[in-house]
């Protein structure tokens, strides 16, 4: 029982690290699509560039007005499901009459999402639009096809801070996504999570804009007082997972192994033959 006690209490932990190196994928379009509902729904042991490239394959992906590719920094699974079921993303991919959602996808490096939308624009015959939130609300020419890559600002932080800056980046994108549906006939999205780069990379990628102050990476010189928790990162991942192994696992099972041996009794009785007595048998 303690043993099994002990395994539920991993369960959490073993997951996170199960986890730990994949990103979420969501794709759905405005119209039906062959290719979208031709993929696998279960795809978790495929890297992330082969659904992504399944996804925008020139069949698929060119029959449509515009392509709109948004990279999320940062992005979890964990974030997606957080958003409210009234939030503008959820109520457009629930009406969505195709879509493929992936919540653990192996990440791969091979090909960036900027060379990839570059790649679609060049098979297509469609205009290349790069954007973030920073540059404003999209303004797309309608009488061209196009194909958009939005750098979304990297999500960092405590759930809370990530569930804030989630809503926040959901008004932006469904606002958009309701103007392109507005405007042309057709569309298909897809939303990737990618791997966080260091601070100084993110800051030269992006401007600065109204998102960034919810989850910006606070500033190691202002970390002088508050002690050594603020300065230094003591209870990793291996030594969290040490210390349940040894207080739910090893401890209990050295306590039952002791009150095991300590209720042992021997079955040999020490006793007297029937009449036998000490004191007679002394005095002879």
């Amino acid at each position: 029982m303690a043993g099994r006690a002990a395994i539920l209490a991993l369960l959490p932990v073993v997951g996170v690290l199960g986890y730990a190196d994949t990103v979420p994928i969501v794709a759905w379009s405005s119209k039906s699509s062959s290719v979208l509902n031709g993929l696998s729904p279960d795809l978790r042991y495929e890297d992330s560039v082969s659904i992504i490239d399944g996804v925008l394959s020139p069949e698929g992906a060119c029959s449509f007005d515009t392509v709109l590719v948004i990279n999320q920094p940062g992005l979890r699974s964990s974030d997606l499901r957080a958003l409210p079921t009234s939030s503008g993303l959820s109520a457009i991919l629930n009406t969505a009459p195709s879509s493929r959602q992936y919540p653990h996808v192996k990440r791969s490096a091979s090909a960036s999402l900027q060379d990839i939308t570059e790649s679609l624009a060049r098979r297509c015959g469609s205009t290349l639009t790069n954007a973030s939130p920073a540059d404003g609300p999209l303004d797309l020419a309608e009488n061209s096809k196009h194909v958009v890559c939005v750098n979304m600002p990297a999500i960092e932080g405590s759930p809370k801070l990530r569930k804030v800056a989630m809503l926040g980046h959901d008004q932006y994108l469904s606002s958009e996504i309701e103007k392109i549906d507005a405007a042309f006939t057709s569309h298909l999205v897809l939303y990737v999570g990618s791997p966080l780069e260091h601070p100084g990379y993110r800051r030269q990628l992006l401007p600065p804009s109204e998102f960034d102050s919810t989850y910006a990476p606070p500033d190691n010189s202002t970390l002088s007082d508050g002690g050594i928790f603020k300065r230094y990162q003591l209870f990793s991942t291996p030594l969290l997972v040490a210390l349940l192994v040894v207080f739910f696992i090893i401890v209990p099972i050295i306590m039952m192994a002791v009150s095991a041996l300590a209720s042992l009794q021997s079955s040999v009785r020490l006793e007297a033959p029937k009449g036998y007595h000490a004191q007679e048998k002394k005095t002879q």
